[in-house]
């Protein structure tokens, strides 16, 4: 299989980690959603995003939850990241639903304050944004335990990718709103890039 994007973007990256943790085998094609990579993209995706993850077969699979569906179907049942059913199912898929908001929520921001010309900022609406990315990580920080995985789980399943992530790329884009103080979510951050299946994809 062939996933399209770079380790930067929370969503290939929670697809990377996600083979990882499934043991799948995965080509990477580090491609950006601007320059010259954007037209490229479009040839796969005719919307130019990513994540893109190409399958054996030639199919082209896009969107995140889409795409990480797709793996748990058709993973060994060892192997998936998403209880079948039950409350442990809703706790884990709420969790990712607050951790990929996070991510949301930062991507806009990146866009809005290093995208966006500078004469067309709108401070009221940064403010607005950087305000619901630090109650977002004030709500992950609250969940997070310790000590282990989430929810004192054995082994790391979906909302750990999903908060590992929202992590890392508020680290790399937005590091001062982390100054609120997440020291649980690092430290969970700090143990799973410990580990090949996290680690290597850290942008």
């Amino acid at each position: 299989m062939i996933l399209y994007g770079r380790d930067l973007s929370p969503f290939a990256r929670r697809v990377a980690i996600w083979c990882a943790l499934q043991g799948r085998e995965l080509e990477r094609r580090p491609l950006m959603v601007s320059g010259e990579d954007f037209e490229t993209l479009k040839t796969v995706n005719p919307m130019g995003r990513v994540p893109i993850l190409q399958l054996e077969d030639g199919a082209n699979l896009i969107e995140t939850w889409a795409i990480c569906d797709w793996l748990e179907d058709t993973a060994p049942a060892d192997h998936r990241l998403i209880p079948s059913t039950g409350i442990d199912r809703r706790e884990v898929l709420q969790e990712v639903g607050m951790a990929n908001s996070v991510a949301e929520k930062a991507v806009a921001l990146v866009y809005d304050k290093n995208r966006r010309p500078e004469a067309l900022h709108w401070p009221e609406w940064q403010g607005r944004l950087a305000g619901q990315l630090a109650d977002g990580l004030r709500a992950l920080e609250a969940l997070c335990p310790a000590d282990g995985w989430l929810a004192g789980r054995a082994r790391p399943m979906a909302g750990d990718v999903a908060f590992v992530v929202a992590h890392d790329f508020v680290a790399v884009t937005n590091p001062q709103v982390l100054e609120i103080g997440v020291p649980k979510l690092a430290a969970l951050a700090g143990r799973a890039n410990a580990s090949p299946a996290f680690g290597a994809s850290k942008p």
